[in-house]
């Protein structure tokens, strides 16, 4: 409801001005401060606000600061709270003088209070009295403690008063019912379904005699997320009759009837005391005919909402509210430390917050607080706050574009630029081959591109290219080699053994990963090569040009399928009938492709990749090593299993 008033004030000079306040809704909380507070107040002040809340609250005021010129009976300066025109307090002073009441906080009659604050003309202009600061909240009004204004000085209910916020309502014991003037409780056994979260129920008169010929039902009937609990009084009665069998429920008793179990009679003079049902829904029956007496029952029953279990801390975060216990539409919010962000399921989020489900258990798993630095042209990675080296571990195998469908190398398709960003062109002493990024300075290869005739080549004559798709482009920015590292059990000097075909080279510079340039993933401790799963090939290699096959400028990729080990070997055999020196097929070897040909790698991809993918996630499975011809019917290409060597890897990189 919309009221007005008119505030006046004069600072030296005799001005006023009132206005009409708009539509406002009552608060619940809030302060109020004289003018200029904390600053000393003028003189020539006079300030008023109204507070009000919502009906059936009433207001307390607590003064937090006190500061007013001290006067007689407060006649000069002075702060006045008045209820419905009644003077409550006067105050001026100071909050620790014998001027100020220093009373507990002010509680209202109503709903509304008014503070009047006023200072005097005499009040000198440096004074430096700071005025006072007040803040406000509702009270909810207990009408139960209250007589009800329209049934004299009695209870405002004549059984059960149940307080509300703001007001109150009437209730009944179980058995009776309200009357239409929602105070009066009269005798009733009809069918009455409580679904509040807790309650008290009675048989009718209890704890006097039981009316005959009753039945009555009753049914508790909560959200599915709630979980009821009966207990019964000590005063329970219920007449049974004894027989052979021992005690029966002929006549009288209570029937409890709980879902997916069988009902339960009770009866006799011994209570049954805490019944946990389990369930969100409980029925009660109970039984009276003329045959016998009983004194009926009571109990109490109660809910228990369910529970999440607490999901941890997260590393580099904060998990908000911590709570002794988490209920149903509980949410919970996660922030993570200053300079990490916040990762769920590989990709960064903003916010995050979880549910707790009437099931028991959160909407969403903790997400991860991973450190959030941006690698820079210099090779450093740096926060947003300070330059830092830290050990960085980049996101690997994700390109920030997918290829919609493979096609082969051989003949095949271009790749689209950032599809492919651990791809690397070798130069090694001028030849051409294929490598892949696995962290800033490394890249993964063959050994044979990098020893020939049983010689290492040396650093000076290995060029990287990496970041574009076009070998034109490639050539304006090649990095040089730090050093050049070939499996040590690595020995071909005939061509014929192609065993821990792997080699690493390390750059003189860190690489500045971005979209066109990104690492592989390493395999997994537990990797496997399931036979039949698709991976993909690329490079810059030959190319099929119809009757002549010719290095492409462009990169190229194809998708092959993983071949069975003996399928793979019996090939090879095969092929060495009409081939007297080929290599032999290892296990630290697979092949790939398919049997009809058409499909393979090539001349000038050797030491390139060949990627699986995982969960959404690209890994190096193999190394572009040897073949029979490039793409014949019934031969495949052979890739080095670098799954194998993880452990010479690390190694290598640590100690280098």
């Amino acid at each position: 409801m919309g009221w007005s008033y008119c505030v006046l004030w004069f600072l030296y000079l005799s001005t006023s001005e009132c206005w009409q306040l708009p539509d406002t809704e009552p608060v619940i909380h809030g302060e109020v401060q004289s003018p200029q507070y904390p600053q000393p107040y003028y003189p020539n002040l006079l300030k008023q606000w109204h507070l009000w809340v919502p009906k059936g609250y009433q207001i307390q005021l607590s003064l937090t600061h006190l500061d007013i010129k001290a006067s007689a009976g407060c006649y000069e300066d002075s702060l006045t709270v008045l209820d419905d025109q009644k003077i409550l307090e006067k105050f001026c002073g100071q909050a620790n003088s014998t001027d100020h009441p220093g009373k507990e906080p002010i509680l209202s009659q109503s709903n509304r209070l008014t503070l009047i604050f006023q200072t005097s003309g005499s009040t000198a202009e440096l004074q430096q009295h700071t005025g006072f600061s007040a803040t406000y909240k509702a009270i909810d009004v207990d009408e139960c403690l209250k007589p009800d204004p329209g049934h004299g000085s009695g209870p405002p209910c004549t059984q059960i008063c149940i307080n509300t916020p703001g007001s109150y309502r009437c209730s009944c014991h179980h058995g009776y019912k309200i009357h239409l003037d929602q105070y009066t409780c009269l005798l009733s056994c009809g069918d009455c379904i409580f679904d509040k979260h807790k309650g008290k129920l009675f048989s009718p008169g209890y704890p006097g005699p039981s009316p005959p010929f009753l039945s009555c039902k009753y049914i508790i009937s909560v959200e599915p997320r709630f979980t009821v609990t009966l207990n019964f009084t000590d005063k329970f009665h219920i007449k049974s009759v004894d027989t052979e069998q021992g005690p029966r429920c002929l006549h009288h008793w209570l029937q409890v009837t709980i879902p997916d179990r069988e009902p339960m009679k009770l009866c006799g003079g011994k209570s049954p005391g805490l019944i946990a049902t389990n369930s969100s829904t409980v029925r009660l029956d109970y039984h009276t005919d003329d045959e016998g007496l009983s004194h009926g029952w009571g109990l109490e029953y109660t809910t228990n909402e369910v529970k999440c279990p607490f999901l941890g801390n997260v590393s580099k975060g904060r998990v908000t509210p911590v709570l002794n216990e988490y209920f149903f539409r509980d949410y919970i919010y996660v922030t993570c430390d200053q300079g990490y962000r916040l990762m769920m399921d590989g990709h960064e989020i903003s916010t995050f917050s979880a549910m707790c489900q009437s099931d028991g258990q959160w909407h969403l798993p903790l997400p991860k607080c991973q450190i959030t630095f941006d690698c820079k042209a210099d090779g450093k990675w740096r926060s947003k706050h300070s330059d830092v080296i830290p050990t960085c571990i980049p996101v690997c195998g994700k390109p920030t574009k997918q290829i919609a469908a493979y096609q082969r190398i051989i003949g095949g398709k271009e790749a689209p630029d950032d599809t492919i960003p651990w791809q690397v062109l070798l130069s090694v002493d001028g030849h051409r081959a294929g490598g892949m990024v696995i962290a800033d300075r490394w890249i993964l290869t063959a050994a044979h591109v990098l020893k020939h005739n049983g010689n290492i080549t040396s650093s000076e004559a290995v060029r990287a290219y990496m970041g574009l798709t076009n070998i034109k482009g490639l050539q304006l920015s090649p990095l040089n080699a730090a050093s050049v590292h070939v499996h040590p059990e690595y020995n071909n000097p005939n061509g014929l053994n192609y065993n821990h075909d792997i080699g690493l080279v390390k750059l003189q510079e860190p690489i500045t990963f971005n979209s066109s340039i990104m690492p592989i993933c390493l395999p997994a401790e537990d990797a496997t090569y399931v036979t039949g799963m698709m991976g993909m090939v690329s490079g810059f290699g030959l190319t099929d040009l119809g009757r002549r096959k010719s290095l492409t400028n462009k990169l190229k990729y194809v998708q092959l399928p993983v071949v069975e080990q003996e399928e793979c070997s019996n090939s090879i055999t095969l092929a060495k009938r009409t081939r007297k020196y080929l290599p032999n097929l290892t296990n630290n070897m697979f092949c790939a492709g398919v049997p009809e040909g058409g499909k393979d790698s090539c001349q000038g991809d050797a030491g390139g990749p060949f990627v699986l993918r995982d969960d959404g996630q690209f890994w190096a499975a193999g190394i572009v090593s040897w073949g029979v011809d490039c793409g014949q019917q019934g031969t495949y290409g052979v890739y080095t299993r670098v799954a194998n060597y993880l452990d010479w890897i690390k190694k290598t990189m640590q100690e280098n």
